[in-house]
């Protein structure tokens, strides 16, 4: 079983996310729209914040069966028009990359072993604040067309600042006296920060799924 004493873990997660960002969604689909007479056909959304991998670190200090600390993700994303032939290219990319540093508490409400080894159940909920840095840019470049705008003023980066919580389930099973394995599964709830460089009009929403498989070790 697992021990009783109070013990300190550092651990590092990677795992997959996925993003809701309907405002970003309808930010390209609104600058497709109003692009389409001025550029040729065959101009289309390539990518369309899709769901990209995670990277976690929590440190934490356990007492029996519960255990609270510090946990850190990076998180990425974005969105990208683009157009390219013999004539010329055309790209329009905004890269979202999110921060989310916050709180966690576990309950560890199962405790057996498989095998010889002991493993742990628990649930996990973590309020945070996540910073999302914002950089959009693009390029035009049509000889065709003598259309050449490439000019970097154009470009826009903001930083901006939500919050968020994030429940889950995990599983944690001791393969060493000191070293752990974890795998868990949840949601990331997000209240996301409205875009200054937009008027305030639309938010950037790292909501969704989250999956880690995790590495850590125990002092």
């Amino acid at each position: 079983m697992l021990t009783a004493n109070a013990q300190v873990s550092i651990a590092y997660s990677a795992g997959y996310g996925n993003y809701k960002m309907d405002d970003m969604h309808r930010l390209f689909e609104a600058s497709l729209s109003s692009m389409k007479t001025q550029l040729p056909p065959g101009v289309r959304i390539t990518d369309k914040f899709p769901g990209y991998i995670t990277h976690s670190i929590d440190v934490t200090y356990r007492l029996k069966r519960h255990e609270i600390g510090l946990k850190g993700t990076y998180m990425t994303t974005g969105g990208k028009i683009a157009y390219s032939d013999y004539s010329g290219k055309y790209h329009e990319t905004l890269t979202l990359n999110g921060f989310r540093v916050g709180a966690l508490y576990r309950f560890h409400f199962l405790r057996t072993q498989i095998g010889n080894l002991p493993f742990s159940l628990y649930g996990e909920i973590s309020p945070a604040v996540t910073f999302t840095g914002l950089k959009y840019d693009a390029l035009l470049d049509l000889p065709d067309y003598d259309v050449h705008e490439t000019n970097p003023n154009d470009n826009v980066s903001t930083d901006e600042t939500g919050f968020s919580i994030q429940p889950l389930i995990a599983g944690q099973l001791l393969v060493t006296r000191n070293i752990f394995i974890s795998c868990s599964a949840g949601y990331d709830f997000e209240f996301g920060a409205k875009l200054s460089t937009i008027n305030n009009q639309l938010r950037v929403d790292w909501s969704g799924f989250r999956g880690n498989l995790g590495l850590g070790f125990m002092f």
